[in-house]
């Protein structure tokens, strides 16, 4: 009886279903190709915050302090999913 209680609880706790990028899952990937790119702050780094470059909002950290909403700002380096802007 305990037997099947774990048995039940590990199957419960098992993620079975695969994820694809045919439905629409897209894994975080660098995005090298950004180093150089300038974008506009739509939503203020504190250090982090949202800039949109090439019409698409990319989540992003200051290099330095607060930048407000509306500045221009260059992507000076990419890490993994970290893109860093200044």
């Amino acid at each position: 009886m305990a037997w099947q209680f774990l048995k039940n609880f590990w199957h419960s706790m098992v993620l079975r279903d695969q994820t694809n990028t045919e439905q629409g899952y897209v894994s975080a990937v660098e995005q090298k190709e950004l180093v150089g790119c300038t974008g506009v702050v739509s939503r203020e780094l504190r250090p982090a915050g949202t800039v949109i470059i090439n019409g698409e909002p990319v989540d992003v950290v200051s290099e330095g302090d607060y930048i407000p909403k509306g500045q221009q700002v260059k992507v000076v380096s990419v890490n993994g999913n970290r893109v860093v802007v200044r």
